[in-house]
This record gives structure tokens, sequence and C-alpha cells, in this order.
């Protein structure tokens, strides 16, 4: 992705040779406060550790479900942050907007012009291209995105796990849930003092960050206020069973030790098979189901999906 947005060319905004805030001297990457290969340790490597760590050490769950909630946390990451990207990307290209630095990539040929004419790029003689068309990417800072999306989604997850919202005043789990944003901060403002971007360019970027983490994890885990749940993640998905659920996929079972809020929705709990035999010919105990395996619980909703023939059947009354 970061290779396709580099070979993109921006829209290139016209800018003012006497505009003192594009006036700013340009810094090699290898000269910023945070190059890439620390950039790209910060927002997948330290997450990675941390989502690994909140699960794998919890020994009041199954080794099943640590696996599943290890599994579940690392592709919301990877979701997010190729999202964040995209979005981030897309939008450099089609603001144009310059950098704090562009009179310095672009070496104008002119120093003063006519009172009140804008540039364009054709006043450069800059003849590296690439250098360049990255001075016209300010907006949104991509930096920020990127870190912001992997320290709120840490958050999240430790929010989840150490169920900080218990109202038992512990102060060393807030001080973990702080600490990732505020390393996302730094990261942000030194992308200002590196002259790489405005304070909108960071916001901008924190923002998308920020909501696709948050999007992400919503799709994977339930809320973090939600004590009952632990910050255990849904249990894995069933697909194509919507008409007979509510419009609801609903999930496989895995092995619990402690109930949670996700249970309400799994479709192989006995209430909601219940609800639905009862409604067809089939004769079978919902009892029954409990020492049944997998194979023996597909077949049986294939069973139901014939009979009931598209029926609406609402498990919530």
């Amino acid at each position: 992705m970061l290779l396709f947005g580099s070979n993109i060319t921006p829209r290139f905004h016209e800018f003012s040779l006497d505009d003192i805030s594009l006036m700013n001297s340009y810094k090699g990457e290898e000269s910023t406060a945070i190059p890439i290969p620390i950039l790209v340790l910060i927002s997948l490597g330290i997450p990675i550790i941390i989502i690994v760590s909140l699960s794998a050490f919890r020994k009041s769950l199954s080794l099943q479900r640590r696996l599943w909630d290890i599994f579940c946390g690392l592709l919301s990451l990877c979701g997010s942050q190729v999202t964040q990207l995209t979005i981030t990307i897309l939008l450099k290209n089609i603001c144009g907007l310059p950098r704090p630095d562009l009179i310095s990539r672009c070496l104008p040929s002119v120093s003063v012009l006519p009172f009140g004419q804008l540039a364009t790029i054709e006043i450069c003689t800059n003849d590296d291209l690439p250098l360049l068309m990255d001075g016209f990417r300010s907006f949104p800072s991509g930096h920020s995105s990127t870190v912001f999306c992997a320290m709120v989604l840490v958050s999240l997850n430790i929010c989840g796990k150490l169920q900080v919202f218990d109202r038992r005043g512990i102060s060393s789990h807030v001080i973990l849930v702080i600490l990732p944003l505020l390393l996302a901060c730094f990261v942000a403002c030194t992308r200002i003092s590196d002259n790489r971007h405005f304070l909108r360019d960071v916001i901008g970027g924190s923002i998308i960050g920020s909501t696709v983490a948050i999007f992400f994890y919503y799709q994977y885990f339930p809320s973090i206020f939600n004590l009952e749940n632990c910050g255990r993640a849904y249990p894995p998905r069933r697909y194509g069973l919507a008409t007979l659920y509510n419009n609801v996929e609903g999930f496989w079972n895995l092995e619990e030790r402690t109930s949670g809020s996700f249970q309400r929705r799994n479709l192989n709990s006995i209430e909601s098979l219940r609800k639905l035999i009862e409604a067809t010919n089939i004769h079978i105990s919902p009892q029954d189901l409990v020492s049944t395996g997998l194979s023996e619980n597909i077949d049986l909703l294939n069973r139901l999906s014939q009979e009931l023939n598209g029926r609406y059947i609402n498990l919530d009354e």
C-alpha cells in the first residue's frame, strides 16, 4: 500500500513563494525523530506483543479461548492498519496540499512572482520527482494516523482485558491505558517539529486512525464497558443462517469457563435452539444437543433451515 501510494502522482496544489509556513528546511527521512522503521516497530511490533500478552497469560480462560482472542486481536490490528493507510494515502494524493518544507524541496527558478500570483509545480527545478511529489502530500499525516490507529487499539484491548471501568479505582490500570496514547501523541508531534506536517495534518491523521481503530475493535469485541465479558472477543461467526436468526449470523461456541455477553448471540445455546425446534416438526430434545458433536449440530441446523423455509423467528421474545 505504501509503494502504491508513493507512486501515485498527487494533485499539485498551488502555493505562494511568500508563504513563510512553506519555507522550513527539508530533513532527510533518516534525520527525522521517528523514521519509517521505528514507526513500523511502534505501530506493529509493540501492539502485537501487547495483544498477544494480554490474552496468552490469562490462565482463567481456556487455551482455545486465549488463542481465539489473540487471533481476533491481530486481525483487528491488521484490518484497521490497512484501512487507515488506504484512507490516508487516498486523501494525501487527492488533496495535494504542500508540506511545510515544500519550497526547499521545490528549488524554485525565481524568488519573486508578480503580486497576487500563485506558483505551480512548473516553477520547481528539483529533478528528484519522488521527493517533489511527496512535498504535496501533507494532509493528513500518515505517521499520526498509523500510530494512533495502533495505540488506540492497544488502549481498548487493555481497557477490556483489565476491566478498567470496574469502578475499583486502580490507578495502575488507568496509567497503562494512557501510556499508549501519550506515545501516539509524541510520534504525531514530531512530525511538526520535523517540518513534515502542519497541526491540521496531525489532527486529521489522528482522527482517522482513532476512528478506524475503534470501528475495527468493536467488529470483534463487545463494549469495554461490559464488565462481564472481560474483554473476550466474539466467538467464530456462522454464515448463511441470517434468515433463521433475526438477521444475525450468530457464533460457534468456544470452550468457556465463565459466561459473557457474547453468549446471548450464540446459536449453540439450548434456549435459542429450543425456540427454533418448537416452530418445526423436528422431534428432538434440545437437552440431547449437549452431547452432540459439531457435525450433528450442523445437520440439525440444515434440517431447521428446510423446515422453517425462510420464516422469521424472534429469539428475543
